[in-house]
């Protein structure tokens, strides 16, 4: 679009855009043709984020969060495949902490991918990449709408083509967070581009006054072409939001401040003034505009909760409100200190280094600036320009709010705050582009010119790059590859030596296609079915529920599975899984013979804790465990047949002592 074309940011009113220079240039065919390419390019940046993200997911190889897989992917796997698949379900599912909303999409895609291979007869290595990678895929499509509509935020604060708006966009790509987590299968993330879409579609024109001649129609708000297309509007925005505080009940924190600061005034102290005239002025907003968001707040939080209601219903077969019993059980019973304590400066000192990296320092002077104009300006000349400082004075409020009251809460983790991410962004871009637009001309332009603070700009913007793109391959390609390449590893020699056995004769017995392994590591170190696909292969690992019901004094010296073991590596193992085989039969002439009927009795079988579950454990066929222990085991196994068949490249290094070095798989081989 030329550059003597200006279209208002905040306005809904497509039917009435001003357009500088020539009031009547909405009606020609000209600027039709214009709306339709830019229509047509906006499809265009949807569809390459898209791709960018898709690109994004795949490249992943690394782990980061165990609820990356058991709050989402297995109890959707479960949804799935029924009961039996071996999904593992955490002892949040089991006391209905967790809404199934999250869980249903992927199951729904998870049945369709299940649909397509069985159609198109899938080899076992085929039908099993294609499970894995479809949740993938959709969490791509997930990220690259919080991308999209994190630009069109920045377009509806800065305006549609403002180098500003175009810098948010740019930062949320070059971010590498966002290449990190983004794509990742978390509640949270599913929440930040909900958040996001919802903070795209507010009511942001309502925060600055009307024209004088505007005022008188502000009660007949609702009966008007643009009250009508802000309702439409709204409903988008309190859906997302609805649905973002059923999947993470403390991102209602964010609506409460926005709501309060949208509808209500900061109190201004003003000489001679009473307590009655100071509240008279507090209401921002008009009759009918707070009846329409009221109404439209019961409307859309009715619909959500009623979906939320019956898809729980579905999932967990009774009437139950997981939000309520989330906030029971991690409040009122502290629960959720059981997997750490933070300091309470954790947020400052790490949640926003973490989740910024480079663009931290923008991203301050953004907020301080922010806050900076709303408390230092009583008057605003242009309207564009008020609305711009008041989206950004109230995306700076919510930034500070948020991390504020969280931190009132012992247990801390930076993905909680990354619902703010999106509005960061925007914030961090203005000072962004104030400090490198000099700089990003030159370089358009392909200027030679090398002289003073421009030349120390270029080589500041090309090492902030070069760190960006460092830090976004070491987290994403070297840090913490081993809990997924494991999987890959015993996913592969199930399918090559379980499902691939030759057909039995008369002399030999059936050959067994159930391989059993066991996890010796801290728990959810790997991910689980989503990843092993096959409920052929049997597994069982090390848990670590919670102190759930229990008294205070009881619950200071109680101890997990992992914690049992970990304090004595041997005395567990003698205790929990006897003494280990000391010789194996094989199958046919030269080849092992896998499966239960070896590794235990059929009463044995059925007394294990598989995915888990309460049971008892059995020494397994393979063996997996982090380098540390290897020297303890090597001591207990001196004399079995267990032989070590794998190892794998973990990380340099890990604030987990027991998660230190390589990933090893021990196989249990004939003598």
């Amino acid at each position: 679009m030329s550059s003597n074309v200006r279209i208002p940011s905040g306005s809904f009113d497509a039917d009435h855009k001003k357009i500088k220079g020539d009031p009547k240039l909405d009606q020609t065919p000209r600027l039709r043709v214009i709306h339709a390419l830019e229509d047509h390019a906006v499809q265009n940046i949807l569809l390459s984020l898209i791709a960018f993200r898709i690109l994004n997911a795949l490249s992943i190889e690394t782990f980061f969060q165990p609820d990356e897989y058991f709050q989402s992917l297995e109890p959707a796997w479960q949804l799935a495949f029924g009961p039996n698949s071996g999904s593992w379900i955490t002892w949040e599912w089991k006391h209905q902490l967790r809404s199934a909303v999250h869980p249903a999409l992927f199951a729904a895609f998870y049945k369709l991918a299940s649909f397509i291979s069985q159609a198109c007869q899938l080899a076992p290595a085929n039908h099993a990449e294609l499970l894995i990678v479809t949740p993938k895929v959709v969490q791509a499509v997930i990220a690259a709408l919080g991308d999209f509509y994190t630009w069109k935020l920045a377009q509806r604060t800065y305006g549609i083509n403002d180098k500003k708006a175009w810098a948010t966009l740019a930062l949320t790509i070059l971010n590498p967070w966002q290449w990190f987590c983004s794509t990742r299968t978390l509640s949270n993330c599913l929440e930040t581009t909900l958040t996001v879409v919802a903070l795209s579609r507010w009511p942001w024109e309502w925060l600055i006054p009307s024209d004088p001649k505007e005022q008188n129609s502000r009660e007949t708000f609702i009966h008007t072409s643009s009250g009508k297309k802000v309702t439409s509007s709204l409903r988008v925005s309190l859906g997302c939001a609805a649905f973002a505080s059923i999947l993470r009940p403390t991102n209602l924190l964010i609506w409460i401040c926005l709501t309060s600061s949208t509808l209500f005034r900061l109190p201004r102290e003003e000489h001679g003034q009473t307590l009655g005239q100071a509240l008279a002025q507090l209401p921002r907003v008009s009759n009918d505009q707070a009846k329409a968001f009221i109404l439209t707040t019961v409307v859309c939080g009715f619909t959500v909760l009623s979906i939320s209601i019956v898809i729980d219903r579905l999932y967990y077969l009774n009437w139950t409100f997981p939000p309520l019993r989330f906030l029971y059980f991690n409040l009122a019973q502290s629960l959720a200190v059981f997997y750490g304590r933070n300091d309470w400066h954790y947020y400052l000192s790490q949640g926003f280094p973490l989740l910024l990296t480079g663009f931290l320092p923008f991203a301050i002077l953004g907020i301080w600036s922010a806050m900076r104009l709303e408390f230092g300006t009583s008057e605003l000349h242009d309207r564009h320009d008020g609305n711009t400082s008041a989206i950004k004075f109230r995306l700076a409020l919510v930034s500070l709010f948020v991390p504020m009251v969280l931190s009132l809460i012992s247990h801390k983790e930076v993905r909680f705050i990354y619902p703010l991410l999106p509005a960061m962004h925007l914030l961090a871009s203005s000072p962004f582009v104030d400090y490198f637009e000099p700089v990003l001309y030159l370089m358009a332009r392909k200027s030679t010119g090398r002289t003073g603070s421009n030349f120390l700009k270029q080589i500041l913007l090309m090492g902030l790059f070069l760190l960006n793109l460092a830090i976004a391959v070491f987290t994403t390609k070297y840090h913490q590859t081993a809990p997924l390449s494991v999987l890959s590893y015993l996913r592969n020699e199930h399918i090559s030596t379980y499902l691939a056995q030759p057909p039995a004769i008369a002399q030999i017995a059936t050959a067994d296609t159930t391989m059993i392994v066991g996890f010796l590591m801290p728990c959810h170190s790997t991910p689980w079915r989503s990843h092993l696909v096959f409920p052929s292969i049997k597994a069982w690992a090390l848990s670590c529920e919670p102190p759930v019901n229990l008294d205070p004094s009881a619950r200071a010296s109680y101890l997990d599975d992992a914690d049992r073991f970990y304090a004595d590596p041997k005395g567990f193992l003698r205790r929990t899984l006897g003494a280990p085989p000391k010789s194996r039969r094989v199958w046919g002439a030269q080849q092992p013979r896998h499966g239960l009927g070896i590794s235990g009795s059929s009463m044995e079988v059925e007394k294990v804790g598989w995915d888990g579950m309460n049971g008892t454990k059995i020494w397994p066929e393979y063996l997996v465990f982090f380098e540390g222990l290897e020297g303890v085991l090597t001591d207990v196994l001196r004399k079995s047949t267990y032989v070590e068949c794998w190892r794998g490249w973990n990380s340099f290094v890990h604030d987990d002592w027991r998660r230190r070095g390589d990933i090893v798989v021990w196989c249990e081989r004939p003598s």
